[in-house]
């Protein structure tokens, strides 16, 4: 059962992202500078018929951080 819930996944989650484009962006100064994109398949292992990615994940910390203080508001209050 280990392997099926543990290894399994994580293995399947390392290959994709060896097999996707991905940017990391981060900055100390300033949050909406911090980001990480990933696109799949890698832009080389794409058809020329077919240019865009079957799956584009696009993650910013200042959007995060807003979300974050909503929550912080309504467990606060």
């Amino acid at each position: 059962m280990f392997k099926l819930f543990i290894v399994y996944p994580l293995i399947a989650l390392i290959a994709f992202w060896i097999a996707s484009d991905t940017d990391i962006e981060a900055s100390v100064y300033s949050l909406h500078d911090n980001y990480i994109e990933l696109e799949f398949p890698r832009e080389s292992w794409r058809s020329a018929d077919h240019p865009e990615p079957w799956y584009s994940f696009y993650w910013n910390a200042d959007a995060a951080r807003g979300t974050l203080n909503e929550i912080n508001d309504a467990v606060v209050k």
